[in-house]
């Protein structure tokens, strides 16, 4: 006689609760494991704008400055509208077909370029036709050695890149909308942007967002924007107004007089994935000088409202380099007053630090 052996396996019902609490703890799971990659992420772009602020401070002492905010030839500093003159884009869009041909002087660079042998990137640096403007050396390429093509403005930087936005430009995809120094140039973007003061830095031409130009007032001119009732004006060259960096800026650590540790020097910058309105449309690109590598602290950090505000992919802030060299988690919904007193060098107005 056969005796068999019934083996007892799951039954349909048991099957199913395993698969629920299987989902269950997934679920449970999958949030903490997504917060844990953010505060690497978030840690790791700590970490660039830390390595941004020691290059500056090397810059510094190599040069008894910081660098310029963004480099423009004063003799072409001539256009102006109604509030006075302004650095042009086109300072750096110009394309020359060959070299020597930039007869005007044009430059148009930005403060990230200049850093760049104190980042370990001198090789790079040293690919820099500095005779031609930016849109020129990313046309006309510089052979290598080993026989390599180098573009230098369209050269991809991580240490310019926010790990919780993106690993590259993304000029094909998201950021498609993005103005460029040329339409042709694909890569080279930057996540961050040094701080201009907390005044109205960039002339906006709400027809055309390529014309957006930097003010770069000459002294009567600001004196005519000074409100006589408030006697202020609302541009960022204004004494209470003023930042690090500006058009053929040279800002010393001694003319930072309202403390190093409460001065802004980088932060994350908005970069939006609109089109319209002109106002929503960013620039991209770190060895342009501009609204690509510059920014306010007039509005508060992630409104959306503007181009020129700080702004970044984590949750409830924006990271923020100081002048001393410092990095700070400063939250989006903090005080209009601390903000605009944290961008300005030499306002006289004590800052009250949020914890």
């Amino acid at each position: 006689m056969v005796i068999r052996l019934r083996r007892r396996g799951f039954t349909l019902i048991e099957l199913l609760v395993v698969i629920a609490i299987i989902a269950m703890l997934i679920a449970l799971l999958l949030p903490a494991v997504q917060r844990a990659r953010e505060s690497a992420r978030r840690s790791e772009c700590q970490n660039k704008l830390k390595q941004m602020g020691l290059a500056l401070h090397n810059y510094h002492d190599t040069h008894r400055s910081f660098p310029p905010g963004q480099i423009n030839n004063l003799a072409t500093i001539s256009s102006s509208d109604s509030i006075g003159r302004y650095a042009s884009p086109v300072e750096a869009t110009t394309i020359y077909t060959a070299r020597g041909q930039n007869t005007l002087g044009y430059h148009g660079t930005s403060w990230m370029l200049h850093i760049l042998p104190m980042l370990d990137q001198g090789p790079l640096y040293n690919f820099w036709t500095f005779s031609d403007n930016v849109a020129t050396n990313g046309t006309i390429p510089i052979q290598t050695a080993d026989f390599n093509l180098i573009y230098p403005p369209t050269t991809e930087l991580a240490a310019f890149y926010c790990p919780s936005r993106r690993a590259k430009m993304e000029a094909g995809g998201r950021y498609s909308s993005t103005v460029r120094v040329n339409t042709a140039f694909t890569t080279g973007g930057n996540d961050y942007a040094a701080c201009s003061g907390s005044g109205i830095t960039f002339h906006d031409n709400a027809s055309n967002s390529a014309d957006r130009q930097t003010y770069c007032l000459l002294p009567t001119q600001l004196l005519a924007t000074v409100n006589p009732t408030t006697n202020l004006s609302p541009y960022t060259q204004y004494n209470q107004n003023i930042g690090m960096f500006g058009v053929n800026s040279s800002t010393r650590t001694s003319d930072v007089t309202d403390g190093t540790s409460n001065v802004i020097m980088i932060s994350e910058r908005r970069l939006s994935t609109q089109l319209a309105p002109v106002q929503q449309q960013s620039y991209d690109g770190w060895a342009w000088g501009g609204p690509s590598t510059l920014f306010s602290c007039r509005i508060a950090p992630h409104t959306g409202l503007w181009y020129d505000e700080a702004d970044s992919s984590h949750d409830q802030i924006v990271q923020c380099c100081f002048a001393d060299g410092s990095v700070r988690q400063i939250s989006v919904n903090i005080d209009l007053r601390t903000w605009i007193n944290m961008g300005n060098m030499a306002q006289g107005s004590p800052v009250n630090m949020p914890n």
